[in-house]
């Protein structure tokens, strides 16, 4: 038997501690161990996440030099390839890729080294998407600790992972132990390591030790101990090593005793379930920073590309991306100084994608003709628009406008706004149907001034339309709107419903449900949708040994009922419905659209929360087994308990439509007697694993009280759930347009993406400067031929397997633009020996 000892100190950069302290304590641990490293002339040390090594370098230059020197001499093992250590449940799978980018290029750049072992010491469970996401990085073995065999039984402790697009990853989770130990527990470790080899095929096994969470590593007590019991069991050898010395000898094994290993497909789960809703006040905008960072880089590049200029920098937004992906800050288990630091860093985000997005679309928007129609002598001119669809394909749907009709109210329809006429006119000047909804404001009320449209539009594939709204006294140019699946209200006392001849939401005061109709058919089941709170008295991770009262949250406190109906909208293009539903101390607001022709409900949803010890659940009656989103991936799953999932999920139903539901923010979900339910917010403390009632510790803040905001839809089963989830979470873009005569069409598309079963993962400025990157993934199920229109040419990307994701590099050449393969670290691609073949 050979034992290989991996020494490590687990670093949290944020927990019980904010990102300052976790940083330096970063360089304390590192100069601990370059000391001991010194004096010990056997020890090694593994250590990845670039992040640490990149404050290292910029604050102490000398240790840093003395990290490559020990690189070099192969005792400093350098792993894992990513920025940090992320969830790998919750963090998008574009997310995950990127700390591959970022991680990997930096370790080659600095130590002429790069990692091929991934490494999650602490991450809460692993998504089922992972192997694609480390084949397409070059990453060919995977070391982690959690879930440990008390929640994840494993045959052996190697074995194949192996994704839907065949990618196939050499995994190991250590015999016993987790990633780190107690001063004094080495020789209990490696006795138990002994005995637990015996129910092992594979003679080499792994021993993670060392002083960890807050930094460490080993120390000189652990030092002696392992020297002592070496001494003791000379039948056994005992050697330091590294992750990627571990592996190779792994390798070797499997070849040359012709080991077959167990091989397992799906995800590596579950392990710390609160964690899939804690802190929603982080969540939210993570999400919605994700989201609109990864839109702002597709506009910008494809415009970029149009103008023969570099993309956008955005390296420091998505170092703020992937910095909060870190396992105790996006799963909601740090303490509230440090949440508070995070949340701040999310809003420069946000901030710098939509700066980036404005340039761009100003940038495209001096190309287009954008000239409105002359007016009258003395009357205002209408304004332009610029529509813009940041996806590869067409967008058919609906967007809304608004704008200023004049620099200064319009006196003469004093007290009457409704009459002021307004026209739209489209891209080739003829009149589009609208419909006027309510202004963002209610000021100055009495005078109009700023009008708002609801617009049914048709915008290629990362293309773009202009509009025109205008005030118009005299003859008007208007578009009459077709009868077919108008969107119509209608309210009976105690009574409200929308409807667009497709579905019909109906809702009653006092009920507590909300009844759905598609196609005249009931979608739920016991009378429709609820929101009920559920008694939840676990901390921040959920039941820290995976109590069966944890998993399975079934006590209910409230059902909330019906308290507030407002019609507030009633066709033609859509109906609008405004519902409360309410409890003792907390209540949901649901504003419920319906537009003209619209095969789904659009739901914006705001929370104001005010409890402790508790959950707020959505519950859908439509069956208990659901495929789930997860990042790169899909999976099935029945009752299960609390489960992590992504931006949809969808409930199959035979000879049926089914059921979709698309969210910009959930990621907590459960199945359960016949329905699925979505966690919307959960009512813990913060840094808190000890289960506390509601009227224990008043003094202690409940996490998440206040106010949250977000959207779902409510689709059919049979719709296309990743589009309408990239189209709610990256929608359209209508920005004011000076008018000007640009040199491009009032309509027209830069770039296309086919087949339409393509997901665009990233459309990004390459890392050097030099070009654009593309990379894609193939849903699940057969290979495809990929192919992208780009700027008027057609490029032909060759096969990806499904499930697969291909990187590709675009370079304008002498003869127009070409398209390399590259791997995640934007290298040339080479044959991955971590596939299925």
């Amino acid at each position: 038997m050979q034992i290989h000892l991996i020494s490590n100190a687990h670093l949290d950069p944020v927990w019980l501690w904010d990102w300052r302290e976790g940083l330096n304590e970063g360089l304390i641990t590192v100069r601990t161990i370059l000391d001991l490293m010194d004096e010990d002339k056997d020890l090694t040390f593994i250590r990845g996440e670039s992040l640490i090594y990149e404050h290292i370098e910029e604050t102490d230059p000398a240790t840093f030099r003395r990290i490559a020197r020990y690189v070099k001499a192969g005792r400093w093992d350098v792993v894992g390839g990513t920025y940090i250590q992320p969830d790998t449940n919750l963090a998008g799978a574009e997310t995950l890729a990127r700390h591959f980018t970022r991680g990997l290029r930096y370790f080659e750049s600095r130590f002429g080294v790069r990692p091929t072992v991934a490494w999650q010491a602490d991450s809460f469970g692993h998504t089922a998407g992972l192997p694609e996401i480390f084949a397409a990085a070059g990453i060919d073995s995977f070391a982690f600790t959690r879930p440990d065999d008390k929640v994840l039984k494993l045959e052996e402790p190697a074995f194949w992972w192996e994704g839907a697009g065949g990618a196939r990853i050499l995994a190991y989770r250590p015999l016993v132990g987790w990633y780190g130990s107690e001063h004094d527990e080495m020789p209990r470790r490696l006795d138990s390591l002994l005995a637990a080899a015996k129910t092992s095929r594979i003679e080499n096994a792994a021993c993670f030790y060392g002083l960890g969470n807050h930094g460490g590593g080993p120390c000189r007590r652990q030092l002696a101990d392992i020297r002592a019991w070496a001494k003791a069991h000379p039948e056994v050898q005992v050697f330091h090593s590294g992750l990627h010395r571990f592996f190779g000898a792994l390798r070797q094994e499997i070849q040359g005793r012709k080991l077959v290993l167990p091989t397992r497909r799906g995800e590596l789960n579950y392990c710390l379930r609160g964690c899939y809703s804690s802190v929603a006040k982080l969540k939210f905008p993570y999400r919605r920073a994700e989201s609109l960072l990864n839109r702002a880089e597709k506009t910008d590049s494809v415009i970029a590309a149009l103008a023969r200029r570099s993309g956008a920098d955005l390296s420091r937004a998505w170092d703020g991306v992937l910095f909060n992906s870190f396992h105790d800050i996006l799963p909601g288990s740090s303490i509230e100084r440090a949440m508070d630091d995070q949340i701040a860093w999310i809003g420069g985000v946000l901030h710098e994608s939509q700066r980036v997005e404005l340039r761009a679309l100003n940038g495209l928007t001096a190309r287009v003709d954008t000239r409105v129609a002359a007016p009258a002598e003395g009357h205002p001119s209408g304004v332009a628009f610029l529509a813009w669809n940041p996806h590869p394909w067409p967008f058919v749907g609906h967007v809304e406008a608004e704008a200023c009709l004049d620099y200064r109210p319009i006196f003469p329809y004093q007290n009457r706004a409704a009459e002021v006429p307004l026209q739209v006119l489209g891209h080739n000047g003829a009149a589009v149907s609208f419909q006027e909804v309510t202004t963002e404001n209610r000021s100055i009320v009495d005078l109009p001034w700023r009008k708002r449209v609801v617009v049914p539009v048709t915008l290629p594939a990362f293309g773009w339309n202009v509009l025109e709204m205008g005030w118009v006294e005299g003859k008007r140019r208007l578009a009459k709107t077709p009868e077919s699946g108008k969107a119509r209200g209608e309210t009976t006392p105690g009574r409200a419903a929308i409807d667009n001849g497709i579905y019909r939401l109906e809702a009653a005061m006092g009920a507590r449900t909300i009844r759905l109709l598609h196609k005249g058919k009931e979608v739920f089941a016991r009378g429709g949708f609820a929101a009920s709170v559920f008694d939840d008295v676990w901390g921040s991770w959920g039941g820290m040994r995976e109590e069966a009262e944890s998993i399975h949250l079934d006590q209910v406190r409230e059902e909330w009922e019906v308290t507030g109906l407002e019609l507030l909208e009633s066709g033609p293009e859509r109906a609008l419905l405004w519902i409360c539903l309410s409890g003792a101390r907390s209540r949901i607001e649901l504003s419920c659209s319906l537009y003209r022709g619209d095969e789904k409900v659009d739901v914006s949803a705001r929370v104001l929360w005010n409890e402790r010890s508790a959950r707020l659940k959505l519950l859908f009656p439509v069956g208990d087994t659901a495929e789930f989103e997860v990042p790169g991936a899909s999976v099935v799953r029945g009752p299960s308990g609390e489960v992590p999932g992504g931006r949809w999920f969808r409930v199959p139903e035979k000879g049926g439509e089914g059921f979709g539901f698309v969210s910009d923010a959930l990621y907590n979900f459960d199945g359960l007697d016949g329905r699925i339910g979505a966690t919307v917010v959960r009512a813990s403390r913060y840094a808190d694993d000890v289960p506390t009632p509601a009227s224990d510790k008043p003094w202690l803040p409940a996490v998440d009280a206040g106010e949250l905001k977000f959207r779902f839809v409510l689709a059919s089963g049979r719709a296309d759930l990743p589009r309408l989830s990239r189209e709610l979470e990256q929608p359209p873009l209508v920005t004011i347009a000076p008018p000007g005569k640009g040199t491009l069409h009032r309509k027209g598309s830069l770039a296309a993406l086919h087949p339409s079963s393509l997901d665009l993962l990233a459309l990004k400025r390459a890392e050097d400067g030099k070009g654009f990157v593309l990379r894609v993934q193939a849903r699940a199920g057969r290979s495809v031929e990929a192919r992208l229109e780009w700027l008027g040419e057609k490029i032909a990307l060759g096969p990806i397997a499904g499930g697969g994701i291909a990187t590709f590099l675009l370079i304008r050449g002498a003869k127009g633009w070409k398209a390399a393969n590259v791997d995640i670290a934007e290298r040339p691609a080479k044959r991955s020996a971590s596939r299925r073949r």
